[in-house]
């Protein structure tokens, strides 16, 4: 009979990609061509491994088709301004802020709204996971926000750097390294969902912004009340980033936000859709991520109060959207999570990038196992048993894909068959 068991030799310490091993301390090891022949190999390394098995082409039209509508919403935001101000719709100055005040305020109206909206929250989490302390969280966005705005009322030059920091530095680039981040440690391919969602609920922001064109808090504050009518000659408000501007010497958002091609474009946020498409992904697969891009959703929520740039239902807006949207591509997750815990995706950007060595698994502890076929002579009759190694291997892979922060909180994002019928 056949066996599966593991091999007794256990992986070189050297450090290794394909084929390429770290130099010994020979005198002969730091010769120029030694070094060269190295970096170049290193470099190689790289360069297969951000390929993935594609072409340097077939890879190029891979990010394109998936950056298709991030680069809609970037094309449409930059040219809003040449639309004919003839056929755009009349500007809402007040909507906003009499909805901010009739869902947020302490009145038995704003209370029920609140309660409601909660348990749609809880529901739609509830919904998606079947995990009843995960959906606990999604009820609380709306209190979260009411005691984040008591904390906006009290202007210092701390908080204005620091609300600086978040809404007009970490914004641009969270996208970017949350891809990364997620081409790093998660399944292969979440980084094109991750795509797909940020760009489709940006485009259904923008969408929103030029057929229901709001005022922003900064309107008000500049204008004064009662609030003129707006129109598509007025130009942008840096508003609280001005003091940022003072701070730092410099005119930099002043001269930016005066000339932004979309003035009129506070409801959805898109500051807080940004932070929360972000939180959503990488929650979903680390434990310390989730606090971390926590931490951040409410930085940026409080920001952009702070800084009078959004109300408080411009930023659920922005949370909807993305929850919405990251809805639509849950079952994407989960096959691409189904084929990477079943080996049939191969690894992660991290595990090619140190494949062979001991930091291939570093993050998700699997086994540096592999096995060999021995015959068994106590079974004579040329039979041949497979242990279900495949089994047992997915079954592993599942569990520590599971990441820590869900079983401790007892809400696990459970990969499961969507074909299961259970």
């Amino acid at each position: 009979m056949i066996l599966l068991q593991p091999h007794s030799s256990s992986p070189s310490w050297l450090v290794c990609w394909d084929g390429l091993h770290l130099p010994s301390f020979g005198t002969d090891s730091f010769t120029m061509p030694a070094i060269a022949n190295a970096m170049g190999r290193f470099f190689l390394h790289i360069y297969k491994t951000l390929l993935n098995r594609h072409s340097f082409l077939g890879l190029l039209r891979h990010i394109l088709i998936n950056m298709t509508f991030i680069l809609i919403w970037i094309t449409t935001f930059k040219n809003a301004w040449r639309i004919d101000a003839s056929i755009r719709p009349q500007i809402h100055v007040k909507d906003l802020e009499e909805a901010d005040h009739t869902i947020f305020d302490i009145t038995l109206t704003g209370l029920s709204i609140q309660c409601i909206l909660s348990v749609l929250g809880y529901s739609w989490m509830y919904a998606l996971t079947r995990r009843s302390k995960l959906a606990i969280l999604a009820a609380l966005p709306p209190f979260a926000l009411n005691i984040l705005h008591a904390a906006t009322h009290t202007l210092c030059g701390p908080l204005d750097v620091f609300a600086w920091l978040s809404y007009g530095v970490i914004h641009f680039v969270s996208p970017f390294l949350a891809a990364f981040w997620l081409w790093l440690f998660a399944s292969p391919g979440v980084v094109s969902i991750f795509a797909w969602c940020f760009g489709i609920q940006n485009c259904l922001g923008i969408i929103t912004h030029l057929s229901m064109p709001t005022a922003a808090p900064w309107y008000g504050d500049q204008y004064g009340y009662p609030l003129p009518p707006g129109n598509y000659s007025m130009p942008g408000s840096a508003a609280g980033l001005v003091r940022v501007d003072a701070v730092l010497g410099t005119h930099i958002y002043a001269n930016a936000f005066k000339a932004s091609p979309l003035v009129f474009g506070a409801f959805p946020s898109l500051h807080g859709a940004f932070s929360c498409c972000c939180f959503l992904f990488i929650a979903r697969y680390s434990r310390r991520g989730a606090y971390m891009l926590g931490f951040y959703v409410l930085w940026q929520w409080f920001s952009t109060m702070y800084l009078r740039h959004h109300w408080r239902i411009d930023l659920l807006g922005g949370l909807i959207y993305s929850a919405a949207v990251f809805s639509m591509f849950y079952r994407s997750l989960q096959r691409i999570d189904k084929a990477y815990t079943t080996g049939v995706s191969g690894g992660n950007g991290w595990q090619r990038l140190f494949h062979g060595t001991r930091l291939q698994f570093c993050f998700d502890r699997q086994p540096e196992t592999s096995y060999e076929a021995v015959s068994l002579d106590d079974h004579g009759d040329g039979e041949y048993v497979r242990m279900s190694v495949d089994q047992a291997l997915r079954t592993h892979r599942e569990e520590d894909l599971e990441s820590a922060w869900v079983e401790d909180m007892g809400g696990t994002w459970k990969t499961r068959d969507p074909t299961d019928s259970r």
